[in-house]
């Protein structure tokens, strides 16, 4: 089973889809199918879903729960602790009731691998799954996080992607030289240690 998502062709991308009720299965089912993802397998229940993943080569999680019976922050954090290996390392691309910054921030604390919030178009959907599919993140195990490594923000936007969604994204662009360099002796004095007289 692999742990990420190939970056182009989605034919052969097996998905397991979780949601909180039959309307938002149906949509999520017809928006991922038009992706080009054929293997979609619908989990009813939580129960189904993790048998499911216990018996199935899954590539790809994608969890819509934001009810009391299916709460995805505990969804995520127990696809990450219940399963070991490469199971315990599958890309989950949660999609939030809302863009609050307490809630985004849970589901990667969980474990989440992307975090899409509603209301979205497809086409941001079709690219956080393609950007999991180059995502080269390291996983964490550790005994109070299981997911991928979250220090991301300072490696700016993810190779491929060119806008990033929001103003705080980073770009690659540098700018030019602000002044002339200093030179290796000015360098040298700045962090040679000094004794200063303390009374």
């Amino acid at each position: 089973m692999s742990s990420t998502v190939p970056s182009t062709n989605l034919s052969q991308v097996t998905a397991l889809l979780l949601t909180d009720g039959p309307q938002t299965m149906e949509m999520l089912s017809a928006v991922t199918s038009g992706f080009g993802l054929a293997k979609r397998l619908k989990a009813r229940t939580i129960e189904e879903a993790f048998e499911f993943h216990r018996n199935q080569s899954i590539d790809l999680i994608i969890l819509d729960c934001s009810t009391q019976n299916f709460d995805g922050v505990a969804i995520t954090r127990r696809f990450r602790h219940e399963f070991t290996g490469v199971r315990a390392e599958t890309p989950i691309l949660a999609v939030a009731g809302h863009s609050s910054q307490l809630q985004i921030r849970r589901y990667r604390d969980a474990g989440a691998s992307f975090v899409v919030a509603k209301p979205m178009a497809p086409s941001i959907l079709l690219q956080r799954i393609l950007w999991l599919g180059r995502d080269t993140r390291i996983m964490i195990h550790s005994p109070n996080y299981k997911g991928p490594d979250r220090r991301i923000q300072a490696s700016g936007l993810p190779a491929g992607v060119e806008i990033g969604r929001r103003s705080t994204d980073l770009d690659e662009t540098v700018s030019e030289v602000a002044g002339k360099n200093l030179d290796q002796s000015k360098i040298d004095d700045m962090i040679k240690p000094k004794r200063v007289n303390i009374l």
